[in-house]
C-alpha cells in the first residue's frame, strides 16, 4: 500500500510541475513581448518579480490549492492583456498559430 501512495505522490509532484512550468512559460512569454513594447519600467519591474517569485516555487511543497490559485492569477492576467489587445493598446504577442 505505501509503494502505491509514494507512487501516486511522484505522479502528482510531476502534474504539478508540468502545471507551474506551464505558468512560468507563459509569464515568461507575455513579459518578452511586452518588453519590445513602450512598457512602464514599473510594470516591467513587476513582471520580473514575477518570474523569480515563479522560479522559487519549490514544486514537492506545493498542493493543488495553491496550483489552482497560481493559474487562477495567471488566466486573470491573461484575460486583462486580451482586454488591451482587443482595444488596441497592445498588439498580438503571439506570433504562432492560433488555436
Amino acid at each position: 500500500m505505501k509503494f502505491f501512495a509514494l507512487w501516486k505522490r511522484k505522479k502528482s509532484v510531476h502534474e504539478l510541475y508540468l502545471r507551474i512550468d506551464n505558468c512560468r512559460s507563459t509569464i515568461s512569454q507575455v513579459t518578452a513581448a511586452l518588453t519590445t513594447e513602450q512598457l512602464d519600467p514599473a510594470v516591467a519591474s513587476r513582471f520580473r518579480e514575477l518570474q523569480r517569485a515563479l522560479q522559487k516555487v519549490d514544486v514537492a511543497q506545493l498542493r493543488e490549492r495553491d496550483m489552482q490559485k497560481i493559474e487562477k492569477a495567471t488566466n486573470k492576467l491573461l484575460a486583462d492583456f486580451r482586454s488591451l489587445y482587443l482595444v488596441g493598446k497592445l498588439k498580438n504577442i503571439h506570433e504562432g498559430f492560433l488555436h
